[in-house]
């Protein structure tokens, strides 16, 4: 019984289709318009933007690095000629303590003759 109900229905709700008029003149179909194929030129102007600013970054990326290694390799001179004045400083305290043995002095002073005098003798310790 509700099947014949809905078939009414179905019946009554339909309305009769429209004839397609004969004159009628077809679509014209639309071609995109040029701007649509592109990007617009706020578009092309925000990527030209970024790219700038990218280009930016990368040129100043590598002039810091050129900075960095140029300094580093200032550091590495500075070290090095820490390295051998301290080898000098030591080299020279070496000299002085061969040149202030006590056999040394003794015979350079028998030589200009100089006498030892116990009374007069100083130790210095360093």
């Amino acid at each position: 019984m509700m099947n014949d109900n809905l078939a009414r229905q179905y019946e009554m709700n339909q309305q009769p289709l429209q004839q397609p008029d004969i004159n009628q003149e077809p679509e014209k179909v639309r071609e995109p318009s040029p701007k649509a194929k592109g990007l617009t030129r706020l578009e092309s102007a925000v990527i030209s933007f970024f790219g700038a600013v990218l280009f930016g970054l990368a040129v100043v990326h590598i002039a810091l690095s050129m900075q960095v290694s140029t300094i580093n390799r200032s550091i590495q001179d500075i070290q090095s000629q820490a390295v051998v004045t301290q080898i000098e400083n030591e080299n020279f305290e070496q000299k002085v303590q061969e040149l202030s043995r006590y056999d040394r002095v003794y015979s350079i002073a028998i030589e200009n003759g100089l006498e030892m005098n116990e009374e007069q003798i100083r130790n210095v310790f360093r």
